[in-house]
């Protein structure tokens, strides 16, 4: 056991002494990294902050302040089971229902570039991960929330995707006679 110690002590003082001698940072090793301008990047940062300001257009229940952020070619695409892909005037529509129904408030979030699928280089895209409150009332719920979207030249957003169990979180906050309501004609 003491040779097997000795060893591993060793290791760590020779890896000590290694990095002293090297302290140079990923950024001095690579200086383009920080000091090229990226226009992916730039791009990326300003697709975040108007996907930002379209969800605080949502937490305020402005639908049409939220339609400035989206693109005339807009798509929402259809995650849940059996759910349609809506344009700009159907998401518009979804929403209007959802607000007059709901107040959401998106209570922590963490945005990261996406990137192209063919390619896997980053593209401007952006993905988030957040916990999206949904309250009605008195009775509200927390859901954890992933979504992507994909932005033109412009920064408008020409598509948008959300994955989570809207579903479920439905059914435990609104009242049974709203359920049945949506029964008969759901979102679309």
């Amino acid at each position: 056991m003491k040779p097997f110690f000795y060893l591993f002590l060793s290791s760590i003082v020779l890896m000590s002494c290694q990095s002293e001698e090297n302290p140079m940072s990923d950024s001095e090793e690579n200086p383009t990294i920080e000091n090229e301008e990226n226009p992916v990047s730039e791009a990326f940062e300003q697709n975040s902050e108007n996907l930002k300001s379209l969800f605080k257009a949502w937490e305020s229940q402005d639908v049409d302040a939220s339609m400035v952020f989206l693109a005339d070619d807009f798509v929402e695409i259809g995650t849940g089971f059996n759910e349609p892909d809506r344009n700009k005037e159907e998401h518009k529509a979804q929403m209007t229902k959802m607000m007059g129904m709901m107040k959401p408030t998106l209570k922590n979030s963490v945005f990261l570039p996406g990137v192209d699928s063919t390619t896997l280089e980053a593209d401007g895209s952006v993905r988030y991960y957040g916990t999206w409150n949904f309250a009605i009332g008195d009775k509200n719920e927390d859901l954890m929330v992933y979504g992507t979207a994909e932005f033109n030249e412009e920064g408008k957003i020409t598509s948008l995707a959300h994955y989570a169990d809207f579903n479920m979180t439905m059914m435990q906050i609104m009242p049974e006679e709203a359920m049945e309501q949506m029964a008969e004609s759901p979102m679309e």
